[in-house]
């Protein structure tokens, strides 16, 4: 075992009950390649990993070979965003942010899910805003447009939506500070920290910026130890958002046909 491993796998082994833990790749559509490369890590490994896909990006290759994947059971596939471009003039990057309508909101998130699911067939109903930023009026867009779930990062906070569960992802994968990416070493305490805590694990990967060598080095001997490890329970954001959103026939009218 990797020696950044090693306070990782102390972590599941004291877990007396396993640790739930989704795995969350963003911006399918760009990088296709890679994207394939990542995915064929969790195919390997039996893992079924989240896929939040740009609608804008995802072509018709794009969309042939999530629609595989999806069928293999290697992923499932949500909304990212609409064209995950930025809107704010000064500040944070944000797509859904405070610079733009409701109604312009709305109008992005509905037609994002239209196009997704025209190319790719029923998607998971589900929504991560570009940079995991999003306002108030993005969790009425999300319901608006179908969606019953809204992930983003743990920082983001909650929205409080009835009907609108929020599964967040709790450790960037591909995070660091000043433009230098973090450490194994410190990934892996991140790691232990966070399945120590008692609560679900979600990483955050992005394939754009992984190479063969983090895949192969880092990620790969990761999932092989949480796939066979007693003190982890791999699962999904759908899985985990069914024991926070009401029955469908509990949930409001969502106007959106779905």
């Amino acid at each position: 075992m990797s020696g950044w491993l090693e306070p990782v796998a102390a972590a599941l082994d004291r877990r007396v009950v396993p640790c739930p833990v989704f795995f969350r790749d963003d911006d399918a559509g760009w990088d296709d390649d890679a994207l394939w490369d990542l995915l064929g890590e969790f195919a390997a490994t039996g893992v079924t990993i989240d896929v939040a896909a740009i609608p804008t990006a995802v072509g018709l290759r794009s969309a042939r070979g999530l629609r595989a994947r999806v069928a293999d059971g290697v992923a499932r596939v949500h909304q990212h965003g609409w064209s995950h471009t930025n809107h704010e003039p000064t500040g944070r990057k944000c797509e859904f942010g405070p610079g733009r309508s409701a109604a312009t909101q709305a109008a992005d998130v509905i037609a994002g899910r239209e196009r997704l699911e025209a190319r790719l067939g029923p998607i998971d109903p589900v929504f991560t805003p570009p940079w995991n930023r999003c306002t108030a009026a993005t969790a009425d867009a999300a319901l608006a447009a179908g969606h019953r779930v809204l992930s983003r990062d743990d920082s983001a906070g909650t929205l409080s939506r009835a009907g609108l569960a929020e599964v967040a992802v709790t450790l960037d994968w591909c995070g660091g500070k000043g433009g230098v990416r973090r450490s194994p070493e410190d990934l892996g305490r991140a790691l232990a920290a966070g399945i120590d805590a008692g609560t679900p694990v979600g990483v955050m990967l992005h394939h754009a910026v992984m190479d063969d060598a983090e895949r192969a080095g880092a990620l790969r001997p990761f999932l092989a130890l949480v796939a066979r490890s007693a003190g982890a329970s791999t699962t999904t954001i759908t899985a985990l958002a069914a024991g926070l959103t009401p029955s469908p026939a509990d949930l409001p009218d969502s106007g959106g046909g779905r």
